[in-house]
């Protein structure tokens, strides 16, 4: 039993970080400028964007709502990583479960964006090249900080309800027959802030 266990949360590990790097290149525009020639200028421009993707907090934020506020949580990114995980044709489709088909829990959110995080960190660290190397503590850590950051948005009177809608949305979204259309280092607070302003 507990190797039936292990074996599925690896698989369940493997299809998450799957769905991330499907995503991470064309959501994010991760790729070089067509400007630059050598393999050293593509490694260079990847981990300058993955890095300031990462410092500005932008791989969380979705399009300034009516008022002009920053939308925590909402990048494009996060709900096509979201819908194709959460909602696509997996044999283990989480959707199936009441939690799932009217709301995307927060744990399910900061799982994901954990997953986002220590990707683009491994993506600034090392480019292209071993973008998909990443370390189950470095998920864990950005998974509770990430945690922390989406109560906070929660406590703010403007941004709490906000994502709460958002993420009755995504789930709608997803639950109305959503299809894909895709194509190790320290962190600092400012990775995972909210912006509350």
């Amino acid at each position: 039993m507990c190797r039936l266990l292990f074996n599925d949360i690896l698989t369940f590990h493997s299809n998450l970080k799957k769905a991330v790097i499907k995503s991470l290149h064309a959501d994010y525009k991760l790729y070089p400028p067509a400007t630059t020639k050598t393999e050293e200028q593509h490694i260079e421009a990847v981990k300058k964007k993955a890095d300031d993707l990462l410092s500005t907090v932008r791989y969380l934020h979705g399009e300034p709502d009516d008022q002009g506020r920053v939308s925590n949580f909402a990048h494009r990114a996060l709900k096509n990583i979201c819908l194709a995980f959460y909602y696509g044709n997996m044999s283990k489709c989480l959707c199936q479960f009441p939690e799932f088909q009217e709301y995307v829990p927060y744990r399910a959110l900061a799982l994901f964006t954990a997953m986002v995080h220590a990707l683009l960190s491994s993506l600034r660290k090392h480019s292209i090249d071993n973008s998909a190397q990443i370390n189950s503590q470095d998920v864990e850590d950005a998974y509770a900080t990430l945690s922390k950051a989406i109560l906070d948005v929660l406590d703010h009177p403007h941004h709490g309800p906000k994502l709460n809608v958002m993420l009755a949305d995504w789930a709608w979204s997803g639950m109305t027959s959503y299809v894909t259309k895709h194509k190790l280092m320290e962190h600092t607070w400012n990775e995972f802030a909210p912006i509350l302003g």
